[in-house]
């Protein structure tokens, strides 16, 4: 019965290594994300660089923190819409998946899951503010109040 059980495992084992992951239209969106994002520093931009996106573009800007650090001082323009609440609010996002984008976060973690969802969603042109809200601060750029 050991012997038995042995072979099972063996051969389940070996079976596994040679699968090959489905090719759908996920695992392609996820692909092409990973090359994207791999030539692109993960679709990053500095604070002094990103002050100049909002001037000369006008993205979008959205703030991805909660709303007691958005209260503490923001981006001039931005809206607010938590990480956590992403998902329920993409209604509120603009429709053109081609609208240029700028997220932003405390100090870039939450902003770079919203990058990464917003890219799932299929915006193309998304960027994250390196280093967040306090990269901002650091950088003595303008601070808007409620």
């Amino acid at each position: 019965m050991k012997r038995i059980a042995l072979i099972l495992v063996a051969f389940l084992v070996a079976a596994g290594a040679f699968a090959q992951p489905a090719h759908n239209a996920g695992t392609e969106a996820m692909a092409a994300f990973i090359a994207e994002a791999s030539q692109a520093s993960w679709l990053q931009i500095a604070p002094d660089a990103a002050f100049d996106f909002i001037e000369q573009v006008e993205p979008f800007i959205l703030d991805v923190r909660r709303q007691d650090e958005f209260d503490a001082g923001h981006i001039e323009g931005a809206v607010l819409i938590p990480l956590a609440e992403l998902d329920g609010r993409i209604a509120e996002l603009p429709q053109d998946l081609n609208a240029p984008f700028l997220v932003y976060c405390a100090v870039g973690i939450r902003g770079n899951f919203g990058l990464t969802y917003l890219k799932f969603l299929g915006y193309t042109n998304v960027r994250n503010v390196r280093g967040g809200m306090g990269a901002w601060n650091a950088a003595g750029l303008p601070v808007a109040m409620p």
